[in-house]
């Protein structure tokens, strides 16, 4: 229950995948800060691999400074091992050893409507080599121990179609795994529209090109550029935020 006239004090914490080492955390960061560049959102940015910046340093650091309700948002496009496994065990942790401390956890930016828009977009760029002969494979990491991600992509894919586009689902783990599902796009269509469904072209996706490029397949291959940290992504995050302030109001309001 919220007592009138106390002010619960929030802290955004921002959670991206990163590396334990090298300088990619330190891009990321610029990434990140560059989306909410004069906005007045109080937020902290952790890693899930990081020797000094990870989820449990964030948020003691938010404990500490007297917040006492952490909204977690995910930098992740789909739900599977990183979510469940590791944010979601951390979570029930905190929440376990601090219970009058108010944890949330938004949903994924990837399933969100917004981002469907993103690849839209993509496709209307290339409009000017799309044609019955095309088809659009919207490429992402996937998952060999959760189908979350391919459901969720396959949803993304079948709507374009219905869009009146030949939109197909690729990942580079799992059941969707591309070396699997290009080569027979490759007999159908004369060229294969590849969006990489990633936050950034780094090297998964740079690495995944390259092994398309190896399968000599018989179509032309044409890669968009990914997701490179679109401003999109101001959107999404801060939907993503809005629902959990939603779903705190309706709490405050059951409870009182």
């Amino acid at each position: 229950m919220k007592l009138k006239g106390v002010v619960t004090l929030r802290k955004v914490i921002l959670v991206i995948h990163g590396m334990r080492t090298g300088q990619l955390n330190e891009t990321l960061l610029r990434f990140t800060h560059s989306l909410f560049e004069g906005t007045q959102l109080d937020y902290d940015i952790a890693f899930l691999e990081s020797e000094t910046r990870d989820l449990n340093h964030c948020i003691k650091q938010s404990i500490d400074q007297g917040y006492r309700r952490i909204q977690i948002v995910p930098l992740l496009l789909f739900t599977a091992s990183h979510y469940f496994e590791d944010i979601i065990e951390m979570k029930t942790e905190w929440q376990s050893r601090y219970p009058n401390i108010h944890f949330q956890l938004a949903k994924p930016l990837g399933t969100h409507d917004k981002m469907e828009t993103w690849v839209r977009a993509q496709i209307e760029n290339y409009q000017a080599i799309i044609d019955d002969n095309t088809a659009i494979v919207v490429l992402a990491h996937g998952n060999k121990r959760f189908e979350e991600p391919d459901n969720a992509l396959k949803r993304i894919s079948n709507h374009l179609t219905k869009l009146d586009y030949a939109c197909f689902s690729a990942m580079v783990y799992g059941d969707l795994n591309f070396k699997a599902t290009l080569p027979p796009l490759a007999r159908r269509f004369q060229r294969i529209l590849v969006i990489p469904y990633f936050f950034y072209d780094g090297f998964l996706v740079n690495r995944t090109k390259r092994q398309i490029e190896a399968m000599q397949l018989s179509s032309d291959i044409v890669f968009t550029s990914a997701i490179n940290f679109h401003p999109i992504l101001k959107d999404v995050i801060l939907a993503r935020i809005h629902e959990l302030e939603e779903a705190s109001n309706v709490s405050d309001t059951t409870q009182s």
